[in-house]
C-alpha cells in the first residue's frame, strides 16, 4: 500500500467518530503526536500501523493504544 499522506500534507481531523479498522487516526504517544491507520481493535484498544512498514513507528513498537490517546479520525486530506 502506498502511503496516505505525503510530509506538507494537511489533514481535517474529527474529534467525535468512532475509528473503525482501516481508518487513519490522529494520536498522541507521550509528548509525539502520530497519524497512523487502524489494523485490529479490541475492547477500547487500538493496533494502529503505518502505512510504510518498513520504516514505520507504530504498535508493533508502542503497543496497543487506548481510545483515550486518539485525537480523532482523518476524513479529509488536504
Amino acid at each position: 500500500m502506498s502511503p496516505f499522506l505525503k510530509p506538507g500534507d494537511n489533514v481535517l481531523v474529527w474529534k467525535f467518530a468512532k475509528p473503525k479498522i482501516g481508518d487513519v487516526v490522529v494520536l498522541k504517544v507521550g509528548d509525539r503526536i502520530y497519524i497512523k491507520r487502524v489494523k485490529e481493535i479490541k475492547n477500547q484498544e487500538f493496533f494502529l500501523i503505518g502505512d510504510n512498514k518498513r520504516e514505520s513507528i507504530d504498535s508493533r513498537e508502542f503497543g496497543w493504544i487506548d481510545q483515550k490517546d486518539i485525537i480523532g479520525k482523518v476524513v479529509y486530506k488536504i
